[in-house]
């Protein structure tokens, strides 16, 4: 009889330690300084409507991409940030009409959902940078928080990815490197196009 309360003592413990690891993530992951949800608000994970919820994508769909003269398109895959089932990755790069369009993914493999949290627009494209070779800072002039859900919670169902993306204005050739500041993840160094 211990045994048995002894193996679900285990099973519940592991349990809740599930969902602090989550909910530390998510805390990591969002913009501490915005609002998820106005107070009194009846927009919660269980209230969720589909426009509260990233759109999900399969590792094989490409993402949207803008049609300009000159576009390159580049494969990066370079790994941002990892904690438990929660990964960050820069997946790719397209340059076209001087600008520079990088596309992250976020991939929830927990069998929780990942409460993510895009600030307002003004916050969003303060909250970005790419430091280049030459030392100078560049922010974004569009993200895909600020162009499609300003100021809301976003949420990355279990087992799925969901693909975001930043525009700066400027077009670094493919042997030079810059780095890459996205929210506030970890910064990622020595990025380059070619």
């Amino acid at each position: 009889m211990e045994r048995k309360y002894g193996v679900l003592i285990a099973v519940v413990a592991s349990t809740a330690s599930l969902a602090i690891v989550g909910s530390l993530a998510g805390y990591y992951l969002a913009d501490r300084g915005s609002p998820t949800v106005e107070a009194g608000s009846d927009r919660s994970p269980e209230n969720a409507t589909d426009r509260d919820r990233a759109p999900a994508r399969d590792a094989d769909d490409a993402p949207q991409t803008p049609v300009g003269t000159d576009r390159q398109t580049y494969r990066l895959d370079r790994q941002i940030y990892q904690e438990s089932s929660f990964r960050l990755t820069l997946t790719g790069a397209e340059t076209s009409d001087g600008t520079l369009r990088l596309t992250f993914r976020y991939r929830n493999d927990s069998p929780l959902p990942w409460p993510l949290v895009c600030p307002s627009r003004e916050d969003d494209l303060n909250s970005s940078a790419l430091t280049l070779a030459d030392g100078r800072t560049v922010r974004p002039t569009d993200t895909w928080c600020a162009a499609e859900r300003a100021g809301e919670a976003v949420t990355v169902a279990p087992g799925q990815s969901t693909d975001t993306w930043g525009v700066f204005p400027v077009s670094p050739s493919p042997t030079e490197p810059f780095s890459v500041s996205w929210y506030d993840f970890p910064v990622l160094t020595d990025v380059r196009l070619g």
